[in-house]
């Protein structure tokens, strides 16, 4: 588990960067557009999914409780 938690820190961090870049820098219309709210919702889902999936291609089925 911690190995999978070793992958998802940095989706997370990205995840938390990106929030804050988009409430601090993104200019108020941006907000009020559909397809940006979209797109910040489906980068901040890949940056999560992705690492994850990652782990479990690397690591062989029965290895994911050993260190």
């Amino acid at each position: 588990m911690s190995k999978l938690l070793s992958y998802l820190i940095p989706g997370i961090a990205f995840a938390a960067l990106l929030v804050l870049v988009n409430e601090t820098l993104v200019p108020a219309t941006l907000h009020k557009a559909d397809w940006f709210n979209n797109l910040m919702a489906i980068l901040c889902l890949i940056s999560l999914i992705v690492p994850c999936v990652i782990y479990f291609v690397k690591t062989p089925p029965g290895r994911g409780a050993q260190p």
